[in-house]
């Protein structure tokens, strides 16, 4: 089983990730993976646009290798973004992006993209305080919001829609557990 949590910034995908990984006995995985995370801050400040598509392209492709290898023998992996944040957030700014730049990749068993109302997810972004990317995109938030939606209706792409203001990141996880199926007794 492999779950990808995707959405705007601040809708709780890294705490979900880490309750979900826990329920479902799985591997936690966030990506960029760990050998990109070096090069991670100078993208993000100082690359251009298609530049910082190049990076986090790349990167998904490396994550997908790692995943697959985690996926062996029945393994399960709870992934923190994975391709279509990097299609998502790149295509709102402006990068010609392409799924075929994806088509390799290890696919996800279901993903589920997190919304949020925009003045809750704004609010929660500053209180964790902005990283750079957060800056870069802040303005571009609700557009990318959006996007997500769209893009896994275009690709047809399994996925769920979860609304993670209505619910308590516990209550997130059981909603997804048993969309999946899975019985955590």
């Amino acid at each position: 089983m492999f779950l990808v949590l995707e959405g705007a910034d601040g809708t709780g995908k890294s705490t979900l990730c880490k309750i979900l990984a826990e329920r479902l006995k799985a591997t936690s995985y966030v990506t960029p993976p760990k050998k990109y995370k070096e090069q991670r801050e100078r993208i993000d400040k100082e690359a251009s646009e298609d530049e910082h598509y190049r990076f986090y392209r790349d990167a998904v492709q490396e994550a997908s290798k790692e995943i697959a290898a985690l996926l062996e023998n029945g393994g399960r992996v709870v992934c923190d973004r994975y391709w279509l944040t990097t299609y998502t957030h790149h295509q709102v700014m402006g990068s010609k992006v392409s799924k075929d730049d994806f088509k390799s990749i290890t696919v996800p068993t279901l993903t589920v993209i997190l919304a949020l109302n925009h003045e809750v997810q704004i609010r929660r972004m500053r209180q964790r305080g902005m990283s750079t990317e957060d800056r870069r995109e802040l303005e571009k938030q609700r557009e990318i919001a959006t996007a997500f939606y769209k893009n896994a209706l275009d690709f047809s792409l399994p996925f769920i829609l979860l609304d993670t203001q209505s619910f308590s990141p516990e209550a997130c996880a059981e909603i997804i557990v048993k969309a999946v199926g899975f019985d955590t007794n």
